[in-house]
């Protein structure tokens, strides 16, 4: 295990491309997430790898948390739901395994909150052989030599290899897409499209034939500054997020809009290019220059808008609150002559992702044993409703 964990934490810091501290815009009222490298710690020293795999390392007592549900974009809300839906199952499992339950303090959960979100948009190793296939299928041998051997328009794709992120990739195809472009259309190819992961397939075969003797991995990149250049690129002509900016292409806001890992936004923005230059060129826009640190800050941008849930509805809040009989326990305001947990009426203005779920994973075992005294059925959240309670406990 010890060896595994190594390897993890390695590995995870290689591919990682945004600031641990999740610097997010200003406008954000939640407590942020913490460093994404100590709550991989956290993870491994408070004992949730020993139910919990990551990337398929680790117990598979529960799920593999690497993986979100259904390749879904997961919100700090997301997290919250997953752990109060899956709440009776893990105390359970650790009551009978004769383990622990180790508390855990916001510092901590905020940790683990940037670990488990991190985690879950970075690729796991492609698969050479298939990208062995895409690269004949995709013709990218008609322009470009594999080690030495194929075409000499453009440069050998192993001298790429010794970039290990995809990111770095989709921004040298970025600055030189025009001029592939053209020869393409000189030898009658058509634009390729990739899916799903066959971005990274293809650089996991590229990295495979000659490996580099050095490799090159970018520092994090910075939300704030991603925020900035998404501006000043031009991007926002075009892009809008959450309903601010353009509308000729996708609002990249939306999660629907948006790819839930870095190769498959890689591939995306590959398979729009064309479309984009189109644009572009129609509102007279110059195509501009984007450095792989330039890339690396926007893409942390664009990830960091995934963890944030839209305001919830205090209304709705306070109706999910009493009809799932959290008011059988809690007040707020006082409201019931006795209560057998605390009045939460003192959250008001504090309440976020992280104090929720901390207080859920510290006081959960205890509140599923009075619910189940009390006859109180534990029923399942939804992420929407996550966000409307937190809504009226901070606006009671």
């Amino acid at each position: 295990m010890r060896i595994v964990r190594k390897v993890l934490v390695f590995w995870f810091w290689a591919t990682l491309v945004l600031s641990p501290a999740l610097l997010i815009a200003q406008e954000e009222s939640y407590i942020l997430p913490g460093d994404a490298k100590q709550g991989w710690q956290t993870f491994y020293t408070k004992g949730c790898i020993k139910c919990h795999a990551v990337w398929g390392e680790g117990e598979r007592i529960g799920p593999d948390l690497s993986q979100a549900p259904a390749g879904q974009h997961m919100t700090a809300a997301g997290l919250i739901a997953e752990m109060w839906n899956h709440g009776p199952e893990m105390w359970e499992k650790i009551t009978t395994k004769g383990a622990e339950h180790k508390q855990i303090t916001q510092g901590e959960m905020a940790d683990i909150f940037a670990f488990l979100y991190f985690i879950r948009y970075t690729d796991e190793p492609g698969d050479p052989p298939k990208g062995k296939e895409l690269l004949t299928a995709k013709k990218c041998a008609e322009c470009h030599g594999i080690a030495g051997k194929g075409g000499k328009i453009g440069p050998d794709l192993t001298k790429w290899s010794m970039y290990t992120n995809p990111i770095v990739w989709a921004q040298m195809m970025w600055n030189h897409a025009t001029k592939m472009k053209a020869e393409m259309g000189k030898k009658g190819i058509p634009w390729p499209e990739f899916k799903g992961n066959e971005m990274v397939d293809l650089i996991a075969y590229i990295r495979s034939i000659k490996p580099a003797a050095e490799k090159v991995y970018l520092s994090p990149g910075d939300p704030a500054e991603g925020k900035t250049l998404f501006s000043q690129k031009g991007c926002i002509k075009c892009h809008a997020i959450r309903g601010k900016g353009g509308k000729k292409g996708p609002d990249l806001g939306e999660k629907k809009e948006f790819p839930p890992t870095l190769s498959q936004l890689a591939g995306r923005m590959w398979n729009h290019f064309p479309g984009m230059w189109e644009e572009m060129e129609k509102e007279k826009v110059s195509i501009p220059e984007l450095s792989a640190k330039d890339m690396v800050s926007i893409t942390a941008y664009l990830f960091s808008v995934r963890y944030f849930d839209p305001p919830g509805d205090k209304e709705r809040g306070e109706r999910v609150f009493t009809e799932r009989k959290c008011s059988h326990c809690h007040t707020v305001g006082g409201r019931a002559k006795e209560t057998i947990g605390p009045d939460l009426s003192g959250l008001r203005g504090k309440v976020s992702p992280i104090l929720l779920a901390t207080a859920l994973w510290n006081h959960g075992p205890d509140m599923f044993k009075r619910m189940k005294e009390e006859n109180i059925r534990w029923e399942r959240a939804t992420t929407q409703e996550v966000v409307d309670i937190m809504e009226y406990l901070n606006n009671p």
